[in-house]
């Protein structure tokens, strides 16, 4: 005659069950049942997941205005003096040095 496996009862959840499939949950010192495990395990697994993304917001939104400013930066046209060679940058928008910083000559076009 085949012994009668013990039933108890999760810890968490209350379910009856045989004492042979619960575990020990190490962080709560106590018996729970496999299905208790496997949605615990799932908790954790999100909280890995959402704890994941927050610092890539923060580098993105961080490169994002960096990037923002170098934008600015690289908006200008390099130019060079038809007249004496001289190399500036010129502001598309303002359309600014109108002339040479350095011979003074007129810019003709970009």
């Amino acid at each position: 005659m085949g012994m009668q496996e013990v039933m108890a009862a999760c810890r968490k959840c209350g379910n009856k069950l045989p004492s042979s499939s619960l575990k020990l949950d190490l962080d709560e010192g106590r018996m729970i049942c496999p299905e208790c495990i496997k949605s615990k395990k799932m908790h954790k697994e999100i909280e890995k997941e959402l704890h994941k993304e927050l610092p890539k917001e923060n580098i993105a939104y961080g490169s994002a205005t960096v990037f923002q400013s170098n934008e600015e930066k690289s908006s200008k046209i390099a130019h060079k003096c038809s007249s004496c060679g001289y190399k500036f940058k010129i502001d598309p928008e303002t359309c600014k040095p109108k002339s040479c910083p350095y011979c003074n000559a007129r810019v003709m076009g970009f």
